[in-house]
């Protein structure tokens, strides 16, 4: 007997073996039913969803003498004539060879024959978006009024490509991507049909890489099924998927997530001699699935098992939300440039590097990776109380979170614990340390500007004297200017007026020998911290802390 490959052996012959498009199958059945067959329909979404099986059962059981709910019954003279008959009045046309106005002209003429067997003639034209415009055009006219014993199924992968035309006059029908859970059961029933033993992880890992296609996946189970022989196991299907398991793809994922290049650069090297060559997809996917546990509560993905949840769930508490996106884009960037690279390794790895080194880069991404990170520390300061948490940058600590430091342990300085966080100086924007510079007092100026409120109370300027008594500001001299702040912009513009100026200079002109000189500046509005997180980060640090304004 000829061999026919698992994808052949078990396509659907009626509609209650066709998984995932419920939707689809409850329309066409009660179509069939009711006996309300349109004359054009189009089935369209990605490759190996059901649709040429779907037009196949639907020409089928809209010809049938009895059709059992709407499908087929396989049994009646029909049924019988048409599965043993070769294109009569069902007629497949590919339209990737048959594009041209020629091909679509016979067609049109064929369409006047009745059929010799059943009620209608049916014409399944794959992949209809191959057709050249002069073709769709010559099809137009019989697509919107055929004869009442035709029946018009188009399916296509590509149903942007298809003039608007051509739509309007259809039936459309959007096939899904399958679910892993449902691809898992399929792999099920027709291995335990085979007699072949499996490991449940390797069919959860064939659903994964099938990607929603039925026809992928069952190509993935008859390729393992000849590599594996009667039993088929996890190893051997990563051996032939070329894919990375969970622990060694948790592990590398962990060292980038933490900044640490060596390690990661290592278990990458390992990986890829291994020929491992699905690495970049399966990183991306990782990144995914960790981003979905971390933000989802109570939701398993069918790609993982229990226990790997627990382990990813735990795992994803010690990092932002941005810092794990970043490097899921940085990965699923690549992938489609992997395939046409003529080094791909050096690209796989420059790319790991880059994720790692997020915290370094010279650019707006850089900066914003630092300024999350530091937010994400200091969130984990105010809900789980004061904690050291797992660097951004360098070696991870090995364990990545500490219980709070209790009052007879040695203070952290707080210069260490940016350094950690990947932060430089300049961005130290909430807190400063005892050994930095600190900022000149500014009771001087507080002393000048309470006299010279009681100056503006005497004097006639009313706009002026009305704002100064409700202004909330501050006030610091630096080089001879007395620096009024503030926040609120109808101020700041009454400042910058020049005869308000010329009147605060006069009403300074007798504090610190007649050198002040008045100055207005809008500060913008900050988000401090609450007195609770001062209070521990004052208790943390021993003291060390000096809130900026």
């Amino acid at each position: 007997m000829e061999y026919a490959s698992i994808y052949r052996r078990f396509r659907p012959s009626t509609f209650d073996k066709v998984i995932g498009q419920s939707h689809i199958v409850r329309t066409l059945t009660n179509q069939i039913k009711s006996g309300n067959i349109g004359h054009a329909y189009l089935f369209t979404g990605t490759r190996g969803t059901g649709k040429t099986s779907c037009a196949k059962i639907f020409a089928k059981a809209v010809n049938c003498l009895t059709p059992i709910n709407g499908s087929p019954c396989g049994e009646c003279e029909v049924c019988k004539a048409l599965q043993n008959t070769n294109g009569i009045d069902i007629i497949e046309i590919d339209a990737a060879s048959n594009n041209g106005v020629d091909e679509i002209r016979a067609l049109k003429e064929n369409t006047f024959y009745r059929p010799t067997i059943g009620k209608y003639k049916v014409y399944i034209i794959d992949e209809v978006h191959m057709l050249s415009q002069q073709a769709f055009n010559a099809l137009l006219k019989t697509l919107e009024e055929p004869p009442a014993h035709i029946v018009f199924i188009l399916a296509t992968t590509e149903v942007q490509k298809l003039p608007q035309t051509i739509l309007s006059r259809c039936i459309r029908f959007d096939f899904r991507l399958i679910e892993i859970d449902e691809l898992v059961e399929l792999l099920k029933r027709i291995f335990d049909e085979l007699n072949v033993g499996y490991d449940e992880r390797a069919l959860i890992k064939m659903a994964v890489q099938g990607e929603g296609s039925v026809r992928d996946t069952l190509s993935i189970a008859d390729m393992c099924m000849s590599y594996c022989g009667n039993n088929i196991t996890y190893e051997d299907t990563l051996e032939i998927l070329c894919a990375t398991d969970f622990e060694t793809l948790n592990a590398l994922g962990t060292s980038i997530l933490d900044g640490d290049t060596g390690k990661a650069l290592a278990l990458a090297d390992e990986l890829l001699k291994g020929g491992r060559t699905t690495l970049g997809k399966d990183l991306s996917n990782y990144f995914n699935e960790l981003i979905t546990v971390k933000n989802v509560q109570g939701y398993r993905l069918k790609s993982i098992t229990p226990a790997e949840y627990e382990i990813m769930k735990k795992h994803a508490e010690n990092y932002s939300n941005y810092r794990i996106s970043r490097v899921m884009e940085i990965m699923a960037g690549i992938e489609n440039q992997l395939r046409f690279a003529s080094q791909p390794r050096i690209l796989m790895e420059a790319n790991i590097v880059r994720a790692c080194e997020l915290t370094t880069e010279i650019n707006v991404d850089g900066v914003l990776n630092r300024v999350k990170e530091l937010e994400f520390q200091l969130k984990k300061l105010e809900t789980d109380g004061v904690r050291v948490v797992a660097q951004s940058t360098g070696t991870a600590p090995e364990n990545p979170t500490h219980p709070p430091i209790k009052e007879n342990k040695p203070k952290t300085n707080v210069s260490d614990l940016l350094k950690q966080m990947g932060a430089k100086q300049e961005e130290e924007l909430v807190f400063m340390t005892s050994e930095e510079e600190k900022e000149e007092d500014d009771s001087e100026a507080l002393e000048i500007w309470s006299r010279v409120r009681e100056k503006l109370a005497k004097t006639n300027e009313f706009t002026l004297k009305i704002i100064c008594e409700d202004i909330e500001a501050g006030v610091k001299i630096i080089d001879n200017k007395f620096i009024l702040y503030t926040e609120d912009k109808v101020t700041y513009e009454m400042f910058q007026r020049k005869s308000s100026i010329e009147t605060m200079n006069e009403l300074l002109h007798d504090e610190k020998g007649g050198k002040l000189e008045f100055m207005c500046c809008m500060s913008e509005k900050k988000k401090g911290l609450s007195n609770q997180s001062r209070a521990k980060l004052n208790d943390l640090f021993n003291g060390q802390i000096k809130f900026k304004r």
